[in-house]
């Protein structure tokens, strides 16, 4: 399969990148350059020009650029306004460009912090309504309304995967310290974009994936049922300390 990956410089998009390396032919767009990288191809999601250029001859897209303020929350008006460009009108782009090329399917990135408003006492559906705190989550949010739409009025296939922070948990920066019991391994992070490239039957699905911990209450019904999704590395097993969903990392 032809795959375009947006924000394929990124934290996510290089993992995924190596992930998708044997079993499909990539083509690689982000802002920033990739040095080195012949798949590579100079795109900003904020200009419909640009994302159809890139997405010409593609079968498929995953969709990863975000503005999202990488480790804490970025609430300043110059970086909420970069927030709208990039997470809701490229998103915008990004499924025009997918509709008029006749992409057999996108995988949109969402989070779960579209669902982090809900009380921390509560089980979170897969596919619950979102109930946003801060631009991010409300970006992303709007996102996901904007899939649902090209789903519904243009018929296009539609992944919507909400994720955690993916963590590789062989990196020294994650020994010895105590992580989010929501977080997910990149290796099951890639499985899930793997799967949901390919599952047969999608219309429009939201579905959330996070780590294998004991203590969790995000729902792994819908991933498991829909894409067959089943995480295998147990952050606990490995020996790391899991805190709290919010703990400060």
């Amino acid at each position: 399969m032809r795959i375009l990956i947006t924000g394929a410089a990124g934290y996510v998009g290089r993992e995924l990148t190596r992930g998708l390396d044997s079993q499909h032919e990539l083509r690689l767009a982000d802002v920033q350059p990739l040095a080195g990288e012949p798949r590579f191809v100079p795109a900003d999601v904020t200009r419909l020009d640009d994302v159809l250029r890139a997405m010409e001859g593609c079968d498929a897209v995953v969709h990863l650029a975000v503005a999202s303020g990488l480790e804490g929350e970025v609430e300043d008006d110059a970086f909420n306004q970069l927030r709208f460009d990039v997470n809701v009108k490229g998103t915008f782009n990004v499924l025009e460009a997918a509709r008029r090329h006749g992409l057999r399917r996108v995988v949109h990135t969402s989070s779960i912090m579209v669902a982090w408003g809900y009380s921390p006492s509560e089980r979170i559906a897969a596919d619950a309504p979102p109930r946003t705190v801060g631009t991010y989550s409300l970006t992303k949010g709007l996102a996901e309304a904007v899939c649902e739409h090209f789903a519904r009025n243009h018929g296009l296939s539609i992944v919507c995967l909400r994720i955690p922070k993916p963590i590789e948990p062989s990196e020294p920066r994650w020994q010895g310290r105590r992580l989010r019991p929501q977080w997910l391994a990149f290796a099951d992070l890639i499985q899930a974009y793997q799967r949901a490239l390919t599952a047969p039957g999608i219309g429009f699905e939201i579905v959330t994936v996070v780590g294998a911990a004991a203590r969790t209450r995000w729902d792994l019904d819908k991933a498991q049922r829909l894409l067959g999704f089943e995480p295998a590395v147990r952050l606990e097993e490995l020996g790391f300390e899991l805190g709290g969903e919010r703990e400060p990392f």
